[in-house]
């Protein structure tokens, strides 16, 4: 019989239980939280296709409710370890252990944060200037980091945005030279140095302004949105198993979404992919779950 783990239940992990429980396959998806992953923290989405403009959580929840429809069986379990055992994959979690023949990782990326979000995360801070920079279509924003992630999100808002302000704690930006010079010949791109941002100035909740301390002063720039680019790391902390190729941390999968080792696949934000965007992560899941359903049905028990 295909059975098969998908731990993570965002929009990757829910398109591979789709798709594989579409195949008569036995899907368990182990989720810390909610179903719905970072999607479901999104204000809106106009980016997905058939939708002019949908609530992260309408979308996520949606696409929760079809796989549950298909039988999709989830546990609110926190997973410690990912590991395998002969032909089979131990999923060891903070309540017991479990057995598949084929799993699927779908854990996406933990965004590095300033600690001073609080509650503009949605609303005015973001991390991600490709699904929310059309918000702030002409108005002025600021970026926070100076690395290769920074450049990339600062040289996309300088197309849509007015004033873009690219805020670091060096000196100089760490990216390639090509990027970096692409960015500063923008005339709408502001850097500022030797910077820390110290405070986000709402307005009836939503982003009005950041304070930042530079050469021993205060000062503000009047800004409607913040997109935090300081780099995310892939939550593959548990991923015990031999054999595994990763780049910059992110598991390395083939056109099927198959890893190294046979039987473990992986989808969206936590492989390798270029473009860390839902449509992206959706294709992912359905790839990933379908090959990892029909994977399972060739493993004979131990």
């Amino acid at each position: 019989m295909k059975k098969i783990a998908i731990i993570g239940g965002g929009v990757a992990g829910l398109s591979a239980a789709i798709y594989a429980l579409r195949s008569g396959a036995e899907v368990v998806l182990f989720e810390q939280f909610g179903l719905g992953g970072l999607v479901a923290t999104i204000d809106k989405i106009e980016n997905f296709p058939s939708y002019s403009s949908v609530e992260g959580w309408k979308l996520a929840s949606d696409m929760s409710a079809q796989a549950k429809a298909l039988g999709l069986k989830t546990l609110r379990q926190r997973v410690l370890s990912l590991k395998k055992d002969g032909s089979h994959f131990t999923v060891i979690t903070d309540k017991d252990a479990y057995s598949f023949p084929a799993v699927v990782v779908a854990t996406g990326t933990s965004h590095n944060k300033l600690g001073i979000e609080g509650d503009f995360v949605g609303h005015g801070v973001s991390y991600c200037a490709t699904c929310d920079g059309a918000f702030f279509r002409g108005k002025s924003v600021a970026v926070a980091g100076g690395g290769r992630a920074a450049v990339s999100e600062a040289t996309y808002l300088a197309d849509v945005c007015g004033t873009v302000y690219v805020v670091t704690t060096q000196s100089e930006f760490d990216a390639e030279e090509a990027a970096l010079n692409g960015l500063l010949s923008r005339t709408n791109v502001v850097p500022v140095y030797n910077a820390d941002i110290s405070q986000i100035i709402g307005n009836d909740g939503d982003v009005a302004g950041i304070n930042i301390y530079q050469d021993g002063k205060t000062r503000t720039l009047d800004v409607s949105a913040l997109f935090v680019a300081t780099g995310a790391r892939p939550v593959t902390d548990f991923v015990n198993v031999d054999g595994v190729e990763t780049a910059r941390g992110y598991l390395v999968v083939d056109g099927r979404g198959e890893t190294a080792v046979k039987g473990l696949f992986a989808a969206g934000d936590v492989t390798n992919g270029s473009l860390k965007q839902i449509v992206t992560a959706c294709s992912d899941g359905a790839k990933a779950g379908s090959f990892a359903a029909a994977y399972s049905a060739t493993v004979k028990e131990d």
